[in-house]
């Protein structure tokens, strides 16, 4: 078994997060600027942007989530997620993923399949970066907090953190270190997953 491979076994959903590495703040972004430039990206168009939080500014952006959001998850849904978000401001810190709409526009176009591209773009970075936080020893998870550019759920955290106007927030990554077992995992059967034609 390959390093890769064991890497993305060990890559968990970690909600239990806490503030307990010797990693700096700049191993952690020297990291992750070092990853996300790797990443490939359709016609290489280099579309997704990352603002990585820590410390003080990490706690005002879960505040803020969670004050938004107490108004629009109910019951259960709040039950659980407002413990994510809580966790959130115990961890190091939370990396921000967004397309740059004007890069989009000028790189793929205005249609369909540049929105599918920014998409795919996005979620490379999104795996990407996981697995490099996973390789440091850290744990998180994958949050779609206050996403919906057209609606201007995002335009606050923009504002907060004085970003381009033309940034769409597209998820949060919440990271620290692991201070809980992550639940166990179901699979479906490999061969539904994959198929195979002509071996």
């Amino acid at each position: 078994m390959t390093q890769f491979t064991d890497l993305v076994k060990k890559r968990r959903t970690s909600y239990a997060i806490g503030n307990n590495t010797e990693l700096s703040n700049k191993e952690i972004s020297d990291r992750i600027r070092e990853v996300a430039r790797e990443v490939p990206s359709a016609s290489n168009s280099q579309t997704t942007r990352l603002v990585v939080l820590f410390g003080e500014d990490n706690v005002k952006l879960w505040d803020h989530i969670l004050d938004v959001q107490k108004n629009v998850l109910e019951g259960a849904m709040w039950d659980m997620f407002s413990g994510v978000m809580e966790g959130a401001k115990g961890g190091v810190g939370t990396v921000l993923f967004f397309e740059d709409r004007d890069t989009v526009e000028g790189a793929l176009g205005k249609n369909e399949r540049a929105e599918i591209y920014k998409q795919h773009n996005n979620a490379n970075t999104q795996y990407a970066i996981w697995l490099a936080l996973t390789e440091l020893g850290l744990g998180g998870s994958l949050q779609h907090m206050n996403v919906g550019f057209e609606q201007g759920f995002d335009k606050s955290v923009r504002e907060m953190f004085d970003l381009p106007a033309s940034y769409e927030m597209i998820a949060q990554m919440p990271f620290g270190s692991i201070e809980g077992e992550a639940s166990d995992k179901e699979y479906i059967d490999d061969n539904e997953r994959v198929r195979v034609f002509g071996e």
